[in-house]
């Protein structure tokens, strides 16, 4: 006879339809009762998630914590999840869900001599196809989600085997009907639940409890429970369901699980924005913190990264990252961050601070303490230029110009001269309202000393850009704007000798105003609205080493400006864009018209990328988007958009939605007044580019040079123990990328993190300061390797 297992739990929304204040007070009042439930039924197992709410329990309520740490060894109260909290499953960066990873499951190993097993995410919206892969490498082998249900995918058993690219397998199981049964008209679903049983010939799963705002099993439900069910229905656990089933007979899913509300991944751009500045801000000042402690033995500031990354994952929050909470509530997520933010930066400035100071920027000569003027010209003032990422990369270093200090040329460290270039600064302070930009080449995970002259003698360099009144080019690129609407209508390969759109690209409008903010039941956005565009074009910068076109677009009550650059070596065209926005249940889209047929949309997910249709339904994607045909394609990176569509040979990014905060299902109930607020509204900056496609590796590295360009340090002249010049690491395969360097957990050596982007098993050597190792990728896996006393052991990400 099969069995229904019956999870009593409450599913806790921390924020939603109120701020994480009143969320922590419903977690204590909810766990309260949960273990005083435990007191009155003998039988009673309660199963809950999320690392964050013990660590709100241990801190406010120590009796408390110490009376679930008794009922987790009695084998009544169930971890799962291993997780901070239940994120969204999508748009976070792998690193992100590493992190969630390595602080929860070590916490509950910490206080309760257990890791969870099972995976938790019951209430996100959409769940990426590498989440299985993410998931063992998070120790745990079980998952358990319901969104989307049955209505929004379709798929062969409510248990089953989930399997990523790289081969990893989970056992899933998709909660059916809801993930709180509670009120009397849903009793009857218990039955339907053990119909479900008997049709799909395993056990299944009936989760029971008040849910969202907290609450759980309680006592009239439980008294109910235990008057109509008979011995079909066991109280139980989720591990308990894993355990017992026959995995062999199970059906194998090979693809994501998707969507339940696809207008989740373009609501409240700002969050979105922030989170990716934070995981960005946070790798970057574990990198330089690492890179610092090797040079010059500087301590690690683990608590002050571990704080700000707890601060970021709780931002991933399902209902808060998706754009679906009260407005109020990202105030407080915008506080949330900005402790993030600040404390990378505070980190990331000590390790930049304590190498460039530690640099021999008199590169050997021997002066006294005292150094003559004449001197320090003939030197150079020293700017200490940083890479973050694992390999050499060339792009630009913004110098800003104040009085007395306007530099007229820059040589590399071995004083040859290279080309230089004023650009306008964002100060108008009389005559300094300008800085200087150059090029710099800066090794894998390393720096550069460049020097800056203040003598008047510019040298000549040829101009390495043709410019014309609607055009710019360089040797690898040449983008071409129409006249009138200021729109780019060709970017034509310069290498390959190939055309990449096949048309004029344009922003497009659409109606959103039958859709609530979740854009539930909806695949596409396609009710356009016309817009009367006014436009205004002009070349802003002409090399030599940038050139700019300016384009600003008037439409409505709104503007759009936005600045498209080459730079001299660059192989992508990179567009700032401020959007000063006002309209009201709006879409706003970014379209591409690719020169490609019958082509394919591959997007960027963590640890990797997955295929999209190119039917025009929204999807959502990480960090780049592409179209692509066997002959031509092209590949669109952005530091902060994550929803999509693919329309044969259209690609689309979709830029905003001014929807009313929180507004669920509010039009179909009518209950829409003059009191709601919208998103979206004023401005908003954040950058995209448009590059030839060259694969899913080189989109992962354009995409990362975009998010995370150079930083450096403009220093003074002093003695030192480094070089002018430093490399930190070695990659021998172009289609590894490394994720994270970072010290252990344990404080004793280094981690470092990479995932295989080409589908290719891989040998690969990697030298990171002084160690080197050989290792084999398999095809789309993640690797973590532990550094130590000069050796590399594998672990994960819990380490």
């Amino acid at each position: 006879m099969k069995k229904v297992h019956l999870i009593g739990n409450a599913h806790l929304d921390p924020v939603w339809l109120w701020q994480w204040q009143e969320g922590f007070a419903e977690i204590k009042a909810t766990y309260r009762s949960a273990l005083d439930r435990m007191k009155e039924y003998d039988d009673f197992i309660f199963t809950s998630a999320c690392g964050a709410y013990y660590m709100w329990i241990e801190k406010s309520d120590p009796a408390m914590f110490e009376e679930i740490r008794q009922r987790v060894k009695e084998g009544r109260w169930k971890l799962v999840g291993g997780w901070f909290i239940q994120p969204d499953c999508n748009i976070p960066t792998g690193e992100s869900f590493a992190r969630h990873a390595l602080i929860s499951q070590r916490y509950f190993e910490e206080k309760f001599g257990v890791m969870a097993q099972t995976g938790y995410n019951v209430d996100s919206f959409g769940h990426n196809g590498n989440l299985p892969m993410i998931l063992k490498n998070s120790r745990m082998k079980n998952y358990v989600f319901m969104r989307p249900g049955p209505h929004e995918k379709t798929i062969p058993n409510s248990l089953f085997t989930w399997e990523s690219k790289d081969g990893s397998q989970v056992t899933t199981y998709r909660i059916p009907f809801h993930y709180n049964l509670s009120k009397n008209e849903q009793y009857e679903l218990f039955d339907e639940i053990y119909k479900l049983a008997e049709e799909e010939g395993n056990d299944e799963m009936a989760f029971y409890g008040i849910g969202n705002h907290g609450g759980g099993p309680t006592v009239t439900l439980l008294n109910k429970m235990h008057s109509v069910l008979d011995d079909r229905f066991v109280y139980s656990h989720p591990d308990a369901l894993f355990d017992t089933c026959d995995k062999s007979k199970l059906p194998v899913l090979r693809e994501d699980l998707q969507y339940h509300a696809k207008g989740c991944y373009s609501a409240m751009s700002e969050v979105k924005a922030n989170n990716r500045k934070c995981e960005n801000a946070l790798i970057r000042a574990e990198k330089l913190s690492v890179l610092s402690g090797a040079l010059l033995e500087t301590a690690y500031p683990t608590g002050e990264l571990d704080r700000a990354w707890k601060n970021t994952l709780f931002n991933q929050f399902h209902d808060i990252l998706d754009g679906c909470a009260i407005r109020e509530a990202y105030d407080d997520a915008r506080d949330v961050h900005g402790y993030a933010l600040a404390t990378a930066a505070d980190v990331e400035n000590y390790a930049l601070q304590q190498i460039a100071w530690n640099v021999d920027t008199l590169g050997g000569k021997k002066v006294g303490s005292y150094i003559p003027e004449e001197l320090a010209e003939e030197i150079g003032v020293p700017v200490v230029v940083f890479n973050p990422h694992a390999y050499e990369v060339t792009d630009s270093v913004y110098i800003r110009c104040h009085k007395n200090r306007f530099y007229h040329t820059v040589s590399d460290e071995n004083g040859t001269i290279i080309p230089v270039q004023t650009v306008r600064d964002s100060k108008t302070n009389r005559m300094r309202k300008y800085a200087r930009l150059f090029e710099a080449t800066v090794p894998a995970f390393g720096y550069r000393v460049y020097r800056l002259y203040h003598h008047d003698t510019e040298v000549a360099f040829e101009n390495p850009f043709t410019v014309t009144e609607n055009s710019i080019a360089n040797q690898k690129l040449k983008a071409t704007f129409d006249p009138e609407s200021g729109e780019l209508c060709s970017l034509y390969d310069l290498k390959k000798g190939i055309e990449l759109l096949d048309g004029t690209a344009r922003i497009a409008l659409y109606d959103d105003r039958k859709n609530d903010t979740w854009a539930h039941a909806v695949e596409a956005f396609k009710d356009e609205k016309p817009m009367k565009i006014v436009s205004k074009l002009q070349v802003t910068e002409n090399g030599p080493v940038r050139a700019t076109v300016r384009v600003e677009q008037r439409f409505g009550k709104s503007t759009v400006v936005r600045d498209y650059s080459l730079l001299a070596s660059g192989d992508r065209l990179n567009v700032k864009t401020k959007v000063d926005f006002h309209e009201k249940f709006r879409i706003l889209k970014l379209e591409l018209p690719v020169g490609c047929k019958n082509g394919r949309s591959l997007c960027k997910i963590p640890f990797g990328a997955i295929e999209r249709p190119t039917d025009g339904t929204e999807q959502v994607c990480g960090d780049w988007i592409s179209l692509f045909d066997q002959t031509a394609g092209v590949g669109l990176a952005s530091d902060s958009k994550h929803s999509f569509d693919a329309d044969g040979n259209k690609l689309s990014l979709t830029i905003l939605r001014s929807a009313i905060f929180a507004d669920h299902f509010a039009n179909e109930a009518k209950t829409r007044d003059e009191f709601c607020e919208f998103m979206e509204q004023g401005i908003q900056r954040f950058r995209y580019a448009i590059f030839p496609w060259d694969g899913c590796a080189d989109a992962d590295r354009q995409a990362a040079e975009l998010q995370n360009p150079f930083v450096s340090v403009t220093d003074t002249f002093h003695k030192g123990c480094l070089p002018l010049k430093q490399e930190g690491i070695s990659v021998s395969a172009d289609n590894v990328t490394v994720t994270a360097i970072k010290q252990h957990v344990s404080g004793k050596g280094i981690v470092l993190r990479c995932y295989e982007a080409e589908g290719r098993d891989t040998d690969v050597k990697i030298t990171l300061l002084g160690t080197t190792f050989d290792f084999r990728i398999p095809h789309n896996g993640v690797k973590t390797f532990h550094i130590c006393d000069g050796k590399a052991t594998e672990t994960d990400f819990i380490e």
